[in-house]
């Protein structure tokens, strides 16, 4: 009985690899749910991951307030706080036990919470004040915080981010704050630079993937001595931009989507502080010159004077006394500066980048004693590693102007964190590291895109119970245009 039931999960486990849509991997993966016991586990409240006691009591709560129309009460109960990961419920843990879903108690809460915000919202004026309502749901707001998607660098790999963006996209919780560094924002761009009626079309193979003659083909050659070619190559990728992203400013293609698009760029010299680029900080300067910056991996694509429109709607230089180079060794998943921009604190990566990939154990596997320790040596020597080019980079003068650039990018990337709440990881995590700079076919790019959707679908039930209240009142705020 026990092989059959084996042989059954293996090959549930081999078709939701194939599967075609997420309604298709989600009935695979709640049979496999089912085959294997988990639905009882869904169902029994208890779980040492999170405080299930309390979130069972605040529901009972809630329900029963709501039953009697006790608004008055009900807004008292929801002033206590509404907070991201009350009690723990946003633990990945508790997604990774079943292929589908978490704890049914979690979900039966967050959506009574998500009921009871939309009660508040609708009750009549002579109940609960209009004045008092938006103060309640502004201070809400404030306290939950909201979602960022962060798109890591990957070169070739960066199309990995189209899956993530379709996924996301099609169930409705794309955030409206991204980022994109390297190869991710040139996804980010897309993303953030169409409407909801184009962006299905524009995630989409045919639209992503452009022949490429093999005279004008992007071959990867160091320029640390001159070399011309970069030159050539850095010309290829900007006539690929021209065709997917419009020639938009930051400001402009946020009046456009209401998409708050963000590229990290760092700074040729070390001295230079690496800069986060979108509406507030940047909102004339041009999407299409911001990825190019961004996507001026150093030794391989010549540094970047990034462009803006002027009063006279003409291309100019901005800081033209400054060059850029790729936003990854500075800041892949900018989260600091997210949080500080637009109150987020919470945040989904999506990680393809090779050098962080290498360094940074996927933190939602299971985990046991030689998993915990091999992770616990593996950051003991980055940390080593970071510390040591920094005291190096501080203290002993390094003449050459390259050499010295160089330590100060690979301290920048050692001493990034590049993990988020909710981690989507490039399974593959190894390549050839000239083919990652070259065009892929529409094979190997359909791969990347499926592959994409297919780690997103195991995070979308996560990625929504996470972000339902966040969307709930941002909804609210929206439909009575109540600044946040």
């Amino acid at each position: 009985m026990k092989l059959l039931q084996g042989n059954r999960s293996r090959q549930l486990l081999r078709e939701m690899e194939q599967a075609q849509s997420y309604e298709q991997w989600t009935e695979l993966a709640g049979q496999y749910d089912h085959e294997n016991g988990l639905d009882d586990w869904k169902q029994d409240d208890a779980c040492e991951s999170y405080d299930y006691r309390s979130i069972r009591q605040r529901l009972d709560v809630i329900r029963d307030l709501r039953f009697r129309r006790d608004y008055q009460q009900l807004l008292f109960v929801l002033n206590e706080g509404i907070h991201g990961n009350l009690g723990g419920i946003g633990k990945p843990s508790l997604y990774s036990k079943a292929k589908l879903g978490t704890k049914n108690l979690i979900v039966r809460y967050i959506d009574e919470l998500c009921g009871a915000l939309e009660d508040i919202d609708q009750v009549d004026d002579s109940i609960i004040s209009p004045e008092v309502r938006k103060d309640f749901f502004l201070r809400a707001s404030h306290c939950n915080g909201r979602s960022a998607l962060m798109l890591s660098g990957g070169a070739v790999l960066g199309f990995f981010h189209a899956g993530v963006l379709r996924a996301l996209f099609e169930q409705g919780l794309l955030p409206d704050i991204i980022s994109g560094s390297s190869a991710g924002s040139i996804l980010a761009a897309t993303a953030c630079t169409h409407t909801d009626d184009e962006l299905h079309q524009r995630l989409s193979l045919d639209n992503l993937h452009h022949e490429v003659d093999e005279t004008d083909a992007i071959r990867p050659a160091l320029s640390l001595l001159g070399n011309s070619r970069p030159n050539m190559d850095a010309d290829n990728l900007r006539d690929y931009l021209g065709k997917i992203i419009p020639d938009l400013t930051f400001h402009e293609a946020f009046e456009l989507t209401g998409r708050k698009l963000n590229i990290t760029v760092t700074g040729l010299s070390p001295r230079q502080a690496p800069r986060l680029l979108n509406a507030i900080t940047a909102p004339n300067v041009l999407i299409r010159s911001a990825v190019m910056a961004s996507c001026a991996i150093y030794g391989i694509y010549p540094p970047v004077t990034l462009m803006c429109r002027n009063a006279s709607g003409e291309a100019v230089p901005y800081l033209p006394d400054l060059k850029w180079i790729d936003g990854s060794f500075a800041d892949d998943l900018p989260a600091k500066r997210l949080a500080r921009l637009y109150g987020v604190n919470h945040f989904i990566s999506s990680m393809t980048n090779p050098a962080a990939l290498a360094i940074t154990p996927d933190p939602d596997k299971p985990r046991n004693m030689a998993r915990s320790l091999f992770n616990f040596q593996a950051r003991l020597l980055k940390m080593g590693t970071a510390e040591t080019l920094r005291f190096s980079r501080d203290h002993i003068r390094i003449k050459s102007p390259v050499l010295s650039l160089m330590q100060h990018l690979t301290y920048g990337v050692l001493a990034q964190d590049y993990t988020a709440d909710i981690n989507i990881f490039l399974r593959n995590r190894w390549d050839h590291p000239l083919r990652l700079l070259a065009p892929p076919s529409r094979e190997a790019m359909h791969r990347l895109i499926h592959e994409g959707q297919r780690s997103t679908w195991e995070r979308v039930e996560m990625v929504r119970n996470c972000t339902a209240v966040s969307r709930t009142l941002d909804s609210i705020l929206h439909s009575h245009d109540w600044e946040k």
